[in-house]
């Protein structure tokens, strides 16, 4: 078995055992796996994974946040389709080519802004990630989470121990009464616009996020969750439209790109 990369970041294509799933409720799972060499990834690049013994069904590997990197990387699952079903549902010991790490990053923070986080759903996977990062740094961020109900919000005990959390539910189950948009509302009269955004999640999350943000006169980086077939420019598959025409491309130009580059209308 090839290990994955020791030294300078890049990508390889590795075939690695899971070393354990953790189930969280019905639907949400992170895959841990067994390195033999650690993974080194920046907050906010993804992995392509695939089981080594799915056969031609499901063909193409599934775009992956990474929640952690090092011997022990993880992944969090959310079942959706037959590939994440799959996922899911896999045991300790099965193989996976994981492609990793793949993609841009999120850019640093500036000293004179307070990082605030949003997420929604499993889009807190990166910004988890992220918040662990800024917390070595000696930076603690603002999260801001939400989901239609409190079974909706994996992680959220992993985000608490590690930033200032926030949460609202849609249905009122846990934390605040509504959309996640509603606690940036405060989050940037609180900081008085001096803030730096994150936010992963919906697609209509995110749109409102930057428009906030620029009505705000503030940076809003946005992690792109999009259908991939390679993870690396090659299939161009995961375009996306960018403010004065044309496109970029998620997988590498992306996940992590300027929000307000994005013409969300389209």
């Amino acid at each position: 078995m090839e290990p994955m990369h020791c030294g300078k970041p890049r990508p390889r294509q590795v075939v690695v055992p899971l070393l354990r799933r953790d189930s969280i409720g019905a639907s949400h799972h992170v895959l841990t796996f067994d390195c033999e060499q650690p993974l080194e990834a920046a907050p906010g690049q993804f992995a392509m994974v695939r089981g080594a013994q799915w056969g031609e069904s499901p063909f193409l590997p599934r775009p992956m946040s990474i929640l952690t990197a090092g011997r022990r990387p993880s992944i969090l699952v959310k079942v959706v389709g037959e590939g994440t079903r799959r996922l899911a549902s896999s045991e300790p010991g099965e193989l996976f080519t994981v492609h990793a790490p793949l993609g841009v990053g999120w850019a640093p923070c500036p000293e004179d802004r307070v990082p605030v986080l949003v997420a929604g759903g499993v889009g807190v996977c990166p910004l988890v990630f992220l918040a662990r990062g800024l917390t070595e740094q000696g930076r603690r961020a603002i999260a801001l989470y939400g989901g239609r109900s409190a079974g909706d919000l994996p992680l959220d005990d992993e985000l608490a121990e590690v930033t200032d959390l926030r949460i609202a539910t849609e249905d009122g189950s846990l934390g605040q009464l509504g959309r996640v948009t509603v606690l940036l509302e405060s989050a940037i009269e609180e900081t008085k616009g001096r803030l730096k955004v994150y936010a992963c999640g919906p697609r209509a999350m995110m749109a409102r996020v930057v428009e906030m943000c620029r009505a705000a006169d503030a940076p809003c980086e946005v992690s792109l969750e999009t259908i991939m077939g390679c993870g690396y420019g090659v299939c161009l598959g995961c375009a996306v439209p960018k403010v004065g025409g044309g496109y970029l491309y998620a997988c590498s130009e992306g996940p992590c790109v300027d929000g307000h580059a994005i013409a969300w209308e389209s």
